[in-house]
C-alpha cells in the first residue's frame, strides 16, 4: 500500500509538470501568433506581381531570342492599417507616368521596405504609395484606410514600357540578368515602420509568368 501511494504521488507530481510546461509552452506559442498579427500594417489582399520585359543591354529595343528577358518587374501589396495605432507611409519614391519611374523623393520616410529573393537583396527597397477609396489627403494609414504599395524591383522607361537595370549599390534596383527574379524564385517583402513590429509576407512565384500574377 506504501509503495502503491509513492508511486501514485510520483505520477501526479510528473503531471502536474508536464501540464504546466504544456501551458507555459501554448503561452509563447499565443505570443509569438499576436507578435506576427500586431505588425504596422496587414495585406487587405493577395500580392499582385507584374511581369516586365527587362532591356538587360540598354539598347531601347526589347529582344526575347536570347538578349533580353522578362523578369518580376513591380511588387503591389494593399496594405489595411492596424488598430493599434497610425502608419507614416511618406514614400521614398514618386511615380508620375512620365520618363522615368519611380522618381527619388527627398521626403523623409518613417517606414523601410526590405526585399529579398534568392539572388537579390535590397535592404531599402524603392516603393511607392496611393490611396485608393476613403483618404484624407496625407501619406498616414489610419484605421478604415487602405494604401497599394507598389515595390519598384527596376525603373520603367514609361514612354517604351520597358524596364532598365540598376546601376550598383547607388540604388536599391536589379543589376543583372543573375539577380532578376523569374519563375519558381521565393520573394520576401518586409514591412517596418519606426518601431512598430516588423510586417513580413513571403511567397513564391509560379512556375510560368504571365503579365500580372495574383499570390496568395
Amino acid at each position: 500500500m506504501i509503495a502503491a501511494t509513492i508511486v501514485a504521488t510520483i505520477s501526479t507530481i510528473a503531471l502536474l509538470s508536464l501540464s504546466g510546461d504544456a501551458a507555459q509552452a501554448g503561452t509563447q506559442a499565443a505570443n509569438r501568433g499576436l507578435d506576427h498579427a500586431v505588425g504596422p500594417v496587414r495585406l487587405s489582399g493577395p500580392v499582385v506581381a507584374t511581369r516586365g520585359d527587362i532591356d538587360l543591354n540598354a539598347d531601347n529595343v526589347i529582344d526575347l531570342s536570347g538578349v533580353d528577358i522578362q523578369a518580376v518587374s513591380t511588387l503591389q501589396l494593399l496594405l489595411s492599417g492596424d488598430l493599434f495605432g497610425d502608419i507614416d507611409l511618406t514614400p521614398p519614391y514618386t511615380a508620375d507616368g512620365t520618363g522615368t519611374d519611380p522618381d527619388f523623393s527627398t521626403s523623409q520616410t518613417a517606414t523601410v521596405v526590405t526585399v529579398t529573393t534568392e539572388d537579390f537583396s535590397a535592404s531599402s527597397a524603392a516603393w511607392t504609395v496611393t490611396f485608393p477609396g476613403t483618404d484624407d489627403g496625407d501619406n498616414i494609414l489610419e484605421h478604415g484606410e487602405k494604401a497599394e504599395m507598389t515595390v519598384w524591383l527596376y525603373t520603367k522607361d514609361m514612354a517604351n514600357g520597358w524596364f532598365d537595370l540598376g546601376s550598383g549599390s547607388s540604388d536599391p534596383f536589379v543589376d543583372s540578368s543573375s539577380e532578376s527574379p523569374v519563375a519558381r524564385d521565393r520573394i520576401t517583402v518586409r514591412i517596418t515602420s519606426d518601431d512598430a513590429p516588423e510586417t513580413s509576407v513571403t511567397f513564391v512565384m509560379p512556375i510560368e509568368l504571365t503579365s500580372s500574377m495574383l499570390l496568395q
